[in-house]
């Protein structure tokens, strides 16, 4: 068993080489070669200096340098990119209420471009720097909320000072254009194994769904709103569990 300082160094080289876009199974064989050098170094009473030569970022440099980039991991962003357009869009559409105005847009933009950029950097700086503690679990918990709060900032500011619709569909429009657009999104997340993506589109798209197939009404009216609700309340609760019981079998394969 490698000291906490060891394996806390071993997932700072992991995040740092993920965050510059080196390929998977590189990481893993850079890893496990320092794992087995730290074992040794360890057994010998030497600490992770002796490896770094006491300044693990620049070793982590070197070592960043010597790897090839993962061409693959550009178009992994970019799939991300179009995966939480469908997040924003595709829900709307089938609610029945995809009215978009220049302001939309724009803010669309930018959390698109600025806001997600920002939460992977301090995601994978967090993960970096707590690894595994109490704090390791929190800080993306954290991230997350601090995201979906100026996310649902800029919806209220947007309804309060939202201008013209520069686009605007029926309700029976909106609701076939999301199901084609669904349909596509759910077949190149089938293609390239991206099943979680998948979840989180269900998650989003079911409770709209079966409130617009059980009613004509507004996304606005009561009985829709009652419907969608319910069946997204629903939907929590299973995944609350799911991710208790997750978690609980994580902490007992670490033990």
């Amino acid at each position: 068993m490698l000291s906490k300082k060891s394996e806390q160094f071993l997932n700072s080289v992991r995040m740092e080489l993920m965050k510059r876009g080196k390929k998977d199974e590189d990481i893993e064989a850079v890893t496990e070669e320092l794992r087995d050098h730290l074992t040794q170094a360890e057994k010998r009473g030497e600490s992770v200096d002796s490896i770094t030569g006491g300044s693990p970022e620049a070793y982590i440099n070197s070592i960043s340098k010597e790897m090839p980039f993962d061409n693959s991991f550009i178009k992994t962003i970019i799939g991300a990119l179009f995966a939480i357009l469908g997040f924003f869009t595709i829900p709307r559409l089938i609610a029945g209420q995809f009215d978009m105005s220049v302001e939309r847009i724009i803010f669309y933009g930018l959390l698109v471009v600025i806001l997600l950029p920002i939460e992977f950097w301090l995601l994978m700086t967090m993960l970096k720097k707590y690894d595994h503690s109490k704090k390791g679990y929190f800080a993306p918990l954290i991230i997350a909320l601090i995201g979906f709060a100026i996310i649902l900032a800029g919806e209220f500011y947007l309804r309060a000072n939202e201008g013209a619709s520069i686009i605007n569909l029926d309700i029976h429009m909106s609701l076939w254009i999301g199901l084609i657009l669904l349909l596509l999104f759910i077949g190149f997340c089938v293609m390239y194994k991206s099943w979680f993506y998948i979840g989180v589109m269900v998650y989003l798209v079911l409770p709209d769904l079966v409130a617009r197939l059980f009613t004509d009404k507004p996304a606005d009216s009561k009985e829709f709103v009652n419907i969608s609700s319910s069946i997204f309340l629903m939907l929590s609760v299973v995944a609350l569990v799911g991710a208790m019981a997750f978690y609980s079998r994580f902490k007992k394969s670490r033990r």
